[in-house]
Formats: C-alpha cells, structure tokens, sequence
C-alpha cells in the first residue's frame, strides 16, 4: 500500500505545483520534457537494438531502455506517443514541429523493435477510443480493418520464418492459466482480498508456481498475475476493483468533456492526448503491472496537467463571465 500512497501523493503534489505557478507555462515545459526525454530514449534504446544484433526477422533481441528492459520501454512509448502525435498537430512553428516529428519516428521505431505485443494492442486500443472519443466512425472501423490487417500479415510472414516467437501464443497461455488461479483466491476472499502486492500471488501459490517448472512454457504458472486489475481484484477484493477501474473512468470522462467544451486548441490537444494516454495505459496494464514507479509517476503527472488545465479554463471561463456582467451592469 505504500507504493500506492506514493501515486497518490504524487498525482497531488504535481496538482499543488501547477496551480501554484503559472499553469500554462508549466504544462509546456512539462511536455517538453516529455518530448526531449523520449528523442533520447527512443534514440538509446534504437542504437542499443542495432549494436546488440536486433534484426526484423524476429524477437531474439528486443530494444530496452537503459537500466530496464523492454517491458518498461514499451509502456513508456505508450505514455508518451499520444503526447508526441499531439505536439506535431498543434505546434505550427517549423523547428517545433520537425523535433516532434523527429521524436514521434524515432519512438514509433523503438516500440516496434520492443515486440511487445501489449504496447502494440495497447496503441489499437488508444486509437479505437479516440475514435470513440471523437465520434469518428470511419475512423473506428479503420482501426478495427488495420489491427485485422496487420495480425493476418504478421501471420503470414510468420509462414516463411519471420516473427515466428512474435505470434506464438505460450505467454497469453501461462497468463490465462494463472489468471485462474487468481480467480479461485477471489472467489474465496471477494470483500477483502488475500493482500494488495504483485508477490502476493506467489506466496499463495509458492506450491503450484513450483510443481509447474518444467513443463512447456504454456503451461506454466507464472511467478506474478502479470494484469495490474487482476491483482488489485484478487489482493484487495471486488469494492477495491471497481474503486480502481472507476478512477480511470473518471479521469477520462472529465478530460473528455472538458475536450469538448475547450475552444484553445492548446488545451484541447493536450486534454484529448491525456485521455487516450489514460487508455492506452489502463489497456497496458491487463497484460502486466505497469502501475509502479517512474511510469505512474510520470502517468500522475500528465493527468494532473491535464486536469489542472481544465480548472484554469473553468476559472478563466468565469472570469470573462463575470467581467461581461460587470459591462452589462455599468450599460
């Protein structure tokens, strides 16, 4: 529970900086840091790939971040792309614009050379909810015939040796046999859980996690529930599932609404790439626990930004308000 304190602290304190200083300005060069960050990385992790003899022809070697490995590259790229995407459509000034660019190629490279099949299911579920979002059918149904496309392609060049430890299904197989285990604990303890922590599982289920080496890797139970709402589903209970899940929704709604509303499009870029990040992130997370240190911190910081630029444009929406009563009344 500390580590959750910690997000909560975070998320907080990142709110209590913005709207103690000029909010606007501290939201850019927070994305500005967001953008110079990711070109480094994103850059690291594409050399690092090539130097340590990274092909296309399959996932033996997959791109990391430095001091990590590819899973936290992939959910970071997942942060951040959205964030980018944005940066490029709004920023009409031409230097601006070409490092944005620049850094939306060079990180779209590093997640595809990550093969991480949970940061690409991630992206599809990030474009099919901003189609969603924005009422934008045609768009939908693109992204649902391109993920269809892209699958039966990835397939049919696994027929002729490429990507083929990309498509084989052992690792969604370990996480199907032990996301029933987890279930079994929930069914037992629904109200309470067996106890918040992503080791929890293991020492539950120390006895099944070992009788099951050995055996083929489909098979297996793994060491984690590798699904952040499986585990606070199964450590904390069902009311702690629908808590967590209805922060999310929350998060969304708002900034979504507010998107909406805005009529700055500085505002309404950052509010609609917030949002898909959220998506995008909570998506991510089915797959594994992502929901920990300089992700959720970095995940806190661009909600707060997001949601601090919908109370600065409430404010200002109130002040002009009163200042046009205020004419009337002089009139």
């Amino acid at each position: 529970w500390r580590k959750l304190a910690a997000h909560v602290l975070i998320f907080y304190w990142a709110m209590f900086v913005l709207r103690s200083h000029r909010r606007i300005e501290l939201s850019r060069q927070i994305l500005w840091t967001v953008v110079l960050g990711s070109l480094v990385l994103s850059g690291y992790a594409l050399v690092d790939f090539v130097l340590r003899g990274g092909t296309w022809r399959d996932r033996l070697v997959r791109a990391e971040a430095p001091y990590s490995d590819f899973q936290w590259l992939t959910t970071y790229l997942v942060l951040v792309i959205p964030i980018l995407i944005g940066w490029v459509v709004i920023h009409r000034t031409v230097w601006v614009r070409a490092i944005g660019a620049l850094t939306l190629v060079l990180a779209g490279l590093a997640q595809v050379a990550a093969y991480t099949r949970a940061g690409w299911v991630a992206h599809f579920v990030q474009a099919f909810g901003f189609g969603l979002m924005a009422g934008r059918r045609r768009l939908v149904i693109w992204v649902l015939v391109g993920t269809i496309a892209m699958g039966s392609g990835l397939f049919a060049v696994s027929q002729i040796g490429y990507q083929r430890s990309t498509i084989d299904p052992w690792t969604l197989s370990a996480r199907v046999t032990t996301w029933r285990l987890g279930l079994h604990q929930v069914v037992q303890h629904p109200l309470v859980g067996v106890g918040y922590g992503n080791d929890t599982f293991v020492k539950v289920h120390a006895a099944e996690v070992e009788a099951e080496k050995g055996k083929e890797p489909g098979e297996t139970v793994l060491p984690a529930l590798h699904n952040t709402f499986a585990m606070v589903l199964m450590g904390s209970g069902v009311p702690a599932i629908i808590l967590f899940i209805w922060v999310f929704v929350r998060i969304v709604s708002t900034l979504t609404k507010q998107w909406r509303r805005s009529t700055a499009s500085e505002t309404k870029w950052l509010l609609v790439a917030v949002a898909v990040v959220t998506v995008g992130f909570a998506a991510r997370n089915l797959f594994d626990y992502m929901f920990a240190g300089s992700l959720a911190h970095l995940f806190w910081i661009l909600v707060a930004a997001g949601l601090c630029s919908v109370s600065l444009q409430i404010s200002t929406e109130a002040g002009d308000l009163s200042l046009d009563r205020g004419a009337r009344s002089e009139h």
